[in-house]
């Protein structure tokens, strides 16, 4: 199952605009990146998901300038590779994106998880947890997937160290489910969740729609 779009573009959009008001030192490169990243939206927008991969990878020589833009760049080639059905390649790129990209490390991990390397699924979690003290659904997939091991006691200091950052009521009730020694409840978090194929969504959201214009739709898995 592909990422639904919706979730790409709500960091991309944010990016751009961390981009637009990003200090960058020097006037030429300045006049570089910010007409590439609102070309990168117009084509988003558009459903032109080669030709925005494309000007990604144009920017990331700029990365010897501009802080943390060579990460940030690798996450969102990454998210759009695996959204056009490109996984090896969309895996080369996450494993670039820069540790602050939760989203990017979120569904590297899940995707290590899914081929069965558990321990580097649970390495790039622990790893990415401390940049990202409040990205909520980061830790909870990350306590859903210790629980699953049946390292209940780690999935409950996980959640617990993000409520101590970011106040939530789904990871407070997640985190008393675990207490109770009951299974935890993901669906609050919606799209975003299903997307990364560990339960399938309920009837009543429909079928998951995966891909949006200028995107290949992939086969459905059976099962």
């Amino acid at each position: 199952m592909l990422l639904d779009a919706g979730w790409f573009f709500g960091p991309f959009f944010g990016f751009v605009a961390f981009v637009a008001t990003w200090f960058v030192g020097g006037r030429m490169l300045r006049k570089r990146l910010e007409p590439a990243m609102q070309q990168v939206q117009r084509q988003m927008e558009a459903g032109m998901v080669q030709p925005a991969i494309a000007t990604l990878r144009s920017l990331l020589p700029l990365g010897r300038w501009v802080p943390l833009l060579t990460g940030n760049l690798h996450a969102h080639i990454g998210f759009l590779l695996y959204h056009s059905n490109n996984r090896e390649e969309a895996l080369a790129s996450l494993e670039r994106a820069g540790r602050r990209s939760g989203d990017a490390q979120l569904l590297l991990a899940s995707l290590r998880y899914r081929d069965g390397k558990k321990d580097e699924a649970f390495a790039i979690f622990a790893a990415a947890l401390p940049f990202n003290r409040k990205h909520v659904l980061l830790h909870n997939v990350y306590a859903w997937l210790l629980n699953r091991e049946n390292r209940r006691t780690d999935a409950m200091a996980v959640l617990n160290r993000l409520l101590a950052k970011q106040a939530n009521d789904a990871s407070s009730d997640n985190l008393l489910r675990l207490q109770n020694d009951q299974k935890m409840n993901m669906k609050s978090f919606g799209v975003p969740w299903f997307a990364l194929g560990f339960e399938h969504p309920p009837a009543s959201m429909g079928e998951l729609r995966t891909a949006r214009k200028g995107f290949r739709t992939p086969p459905k898995r059976k099962g």
